[in-house]
């Protein structure tokens, strides 16, 4: 044996793991598109008016086997983990009393007790992995339970597969607690129209009988996803089906699926070997050989098949070829079995039989038994079986590891490339039903026609929007009243708060508290005044300003909106009351090339802003001087303060003061014009924006505005003439839906590189 041997073979696996890695990554990301398109698909086409479309793009994505495709999943998975793994596998196989335990005792140093041998009876009862471990101090195991599911369906419902083909009738239990009380056939009057047949039903029956007979034994082991650690010494309990000595036969198997046991193989450079021991076939429960042999497909890299000739004289038998063609149908599947088995034929010196071993050996190509290697061994001997069969499996892997791997997954690469082709023709099928289902040449002279129309309506009562005798053209050189009863109404509530000695913010107590943390009457006089001054500036600025924008600005944007909403007919597809940000986001949303004026006249009209920061907020804050200690006009009104009576006393005159400058400066009609002004002026630069302005875009040529507006009317026309074009805009709504993720998957599939065998 050789671990460097053994690790340099499991690590010249990788990179082929890796590409297959890749193929697997890719062919999941094309399935989860398929996935999410058909989602797309079932969502877009849900109209009624989509019903076609729908039952035929239904109809070509059933084309696609998505069955195929999950087997082909799991391939690739199976195959990933075979090529990842950090142990070499080899599976034994071989009927009972060939000599099969005696070997795996030869190569691990394990007993008797953890892997039974007998000659007079069947011993071991499931599979066990055995695997080595150089830093085992001990022999130790894994249990890996039946779920109740698992051991109804591969156990118990076996039986009842093959007695219903006699008795069609026959029903089967569905739960571990049906089985506990069923009542089975009668075994004695079970009849079927072959003897051999009806022998062989009894014989399921008397099966059956006993596993449920015995179901106390081994029930509480049953368990979805159980498993337990156990030491050696417990491990035969688990395994053995009877006493090699007494015969009494052990039921606790019944509830294990496999064993894997990890100790230190007795050969010091034995590496990274993993054994797997099947039961002797022939021997088990009815479909555990075939259930064992194809779990283990992806498992293994070499087999051994193990016989023993009699000495007084033996042939290939029906035994044999009936072994060999049971593995060969579970595991030659991917990779024919001669190229990666041996048949080691067990010399045994107690009898000598090497001359029938010899002979065996001969025979076995005769009976169209092929493998890639023919070995006589002595099973017993640990140095003849380490150098005359590990030895040549090592050098056999070393040789042929890479080629088997490649055509192991010759069988998946077919797979994929059937799958990969088979969605990509899906694909491409569906996208021929959405071909020319957007084509809005085909409505353009009846669109052309009605937009017309609404095009003179919208422009008419936009242009009627800005004229002199217009609602916003009247008031253009209007004062607004409503900003100047607003600053009336503000300015009585403080007059009459300070009349009645009383500050909104400032009391006697707030005083008194600023006189002893600023340290002064003073110093407290000068706070206050900051205070009073940023308080009252800020109240009128917020009073003034929401005055301006509820009765000027936003009476201003509503009628530029129900223009468009009614003469443009735009309420027929955005329903909010305030549509200005509807169709900014609509045209946004991947269309803003073909409408980039009308998209920036709207966003101009939507972001318009109107404050009295321009023109009032200066005669504010020039009325606010004797309110602030720094100002000349505030020094010279200072008082001599010894306490906090006379300190708000003096605070509230000043501020009388101050309210009775600001109604100076700011009662006069021609401050009051500039409102109206300003709202007409964005209303008419937003009707010039949407009726007379060319754009020039990157390429230096213009789009008319006019241009821009049928864009967006052909994008919604079937809201705003439902009855005329109704139909074709769900479809061209719907291909926008789907196209993209459509695309996506066919790009997908031509740009994946899945050739990896």
């Amino acid at each position: 044996m050789s671990s460097e041997k053994i690790q340099s073979i499991i690590q010249r696996r990788k990179p082929f793991a890796k590409t297959i890695s890749d193929s697997q990554s890719s062919l999941d990301k094309i399935l989860e598109q398929f996935i999410r398109l058909k989602g797309i698909c079932s969502s877009a086409l849900s109209d009624d008016s989509l019903a076609t479309e729908r039952e035929t793009v239904t109809d070509i994505f059933r084309q696609f086997d998505t069955r195929k495709a999950d087997d082909l999943q799991a391939g690739m998975t199976n195959i990933h983990r075979r090529l990842s793994r950090d142990t070499l596998n080899i599976a034994v196989i071989g009927l009972a009393r060939q000599g099969k335990s005696r070997l795996l005792q030869s190569i691990t140093g394990l007993s008797s007790d953890v892997i039974p041998d007998s000659d007079r009876s069947v011993c071991t009862g499931v599979r066990s992995d055995i695997i080595n471990d150089p830093d085992a101090s001990d022999t130790w195991a894994y249990v890996n339970f039946l779920s109740e599911e698992e051991f109804i369906t591969n156990t118990v419902g076996r039986y009842f597969t093959e007695l219903k083909r006699h008795k069609p009738g026959l029903s089967a239990p569905e739960t571990l607690a049906e089985f506990r009380h069923f009542m089975l056939p009668d075994r004695e009057t079970f009849t079927t129209q072959n003897i051999e047949d009806e022998t062989r039903m009894r014989n399921y029956i008397g099966e059956l009988r006993k596993l449920q007979a015995h179901l106390p034994e081994y029930q509480n082991y049953l368990g979805t996803g159980r498993s337990a650690k156990i030491p050696e010494a417990e491990i035969r309990r688990y395994v053995v089906q009877n006493d090699s000595v007494t015969g009494e036969e052990f039921f606790r198997h019944m509830a294990v699926e496999s064993v894997e046991i990890h100790c230190r193989f007795p050969h010091e450079d034995a590496g990274a070997l993993k054994l797997i021991d099947l039961p002797g076939l022939g021997d088990t429960r009815i479909g555990d050989t075939e259930r064992m042999i194809e779990a283990l497909g992806d498992q293994v890299d070499l087999v051994f098949f193990v016989t023993m000739p009699r000495s007084t004289g033996d042939d290939v038998f029906d035994r044999d070829i009936n072994l060999y063609s049971q593995a060969r149908r579970g595991l030659g599947r991917k990779l024919p079995i001669d190229r990666w088995s041996f048949w080691v034929i067990n010399h045994n010196t107690k009898d000598d039989n090497l001359k029938q071993c010899e002979d065996f050996a001969a025979t076995l190509r005769s009976k169209d038994i092929h493998v890639a290697n023919t070995l006589i061994v002595d099973c017993k001997n640990d140095s003849e079986v380490s150098g005359k069969l590990i030895d040549p499996a090592l050098n056999f892997l070393e040789a042929n590891i890479e080629r088997n791997d490649k055509e192991y997954a010759q069988s998946l690469q077919t797979m994929m490339n059937d799958t990969v082709g088979s969605l990509h023709d899906v694909l491409i099928e569906a996208r021929k039903i959405f071909a020319g289902r957007d084509n809005f040449e085909k409505d353009s002279e009846l669109l052309d026609r009605l937009f017309d129309a609404v095009w003179d309506d919208l422009t008419d009562g936009l242009a009627e929007a800005v004229e002199s005798d217009s609602l916003l053209g009247r008031r253009q050189n209007e004062p607004c009243t409503e900003l100047r009863e607003q600053f009336n109404k503000t300015l009585e509530l403080e007059e009459k708060a300070a009349d009645d000695g009383k500050l909104e913010n400032v009391t006697p107590e707030t005083v008194r508290r600023m006189i002893r943390r600023a340290g002064s009457p003073e110093a407290a006089y000068t706070e206050l005044m900051h205070q009073l001054r940023t308080d009252l500036d800020n109240k009128m600025q917020q009073d003034l300003d929401a005055t301006l924008r509820s009765v000027v600005l936003l009476p201003m944007k509503k009628e530029l909106c129900r223009i468009l909403a009614e003469n443009g007919r735009l309420n027929m597809y955005f329903k909010g009351e305030d549509i200005l940000p509807e169709i900014i986001a609509f045209i946004e949303d991947g269309r803003a090339e073909v409408m980039p004026t009308v998209l920036d006249g709207l966003k101009k009209l939507d972001a318009a802003a109107i404050s009295c920061q321009n023109r009032i907020q200066p005669l504010i804050r020039d009325s606010l001087n004797l309110l602030d200690p720094m100002k000349e006009e505030s020094r010279q009104r200072r008082a001599i303060l010894t306490n906090a009576e006379g300190l708000y006393t003096s605070l509230i005159e000043i501020y009388k003061d101050t309210l009775a400058s600001l109604r100076e400066n700011l009662d006069r009609d021609e401050i009051y014009s500039e409102p109206n002004e300003f709202a007409f002026s964005v209303a008419a630069t937003f009707v010039d924006d949407m009726t007379r302005r060319s754009r020039y875009i990157a390429s230096g040529d213009s789009i008319k505005l006019e241009t821009q507006w049928r864009a967006l009317y052909r994008y919604i026309r079937g809201d705003i003439w439902p009855e005329e074009f109704g139909s074709s805009q769900a479809r061209a709504e719907a291909y926008a839906k789907i196209s993209g993720p459509l695309q996506t998957a066919v790009t997908l599939c031509e740009n994946m590189n899945y050739t990896f065998a």
